[in-house]
């Protein structure tokens, strides 16, 4: 599970991974690095969309770009 929301502050992200998808994440890292590339996560296929039980705002889309 790799899931990310915008806090009720609205001022950050938080990141919620179970042991799946930390190494998921570390795998999306590890392939943006190695082909100097970009990816996208979304709702759906990598990120997981859930009922939130406070007041945070699933994000349904997040981009990874590796800068040099």
């Amino acid at each position: 599970m790799i899931k990310f929301e915008i806090d009720s502050s609205s001022e950050g992200i938080e990141i919620y991974l179970d042991g799946i998808g930390v190494n998921e994440l570390i795998s999306y890292l590890d392939f943006i690095k190695r082909k100097q590339e970009h990816m996208h996560l979304v709702v759906g296929a990598e990120l997981t969309e859930s009922a939130n039980p406070n007041s945070n705002i699933t994000v349904k889309h997040v981009k990874l770009i590796y800068i040099e």
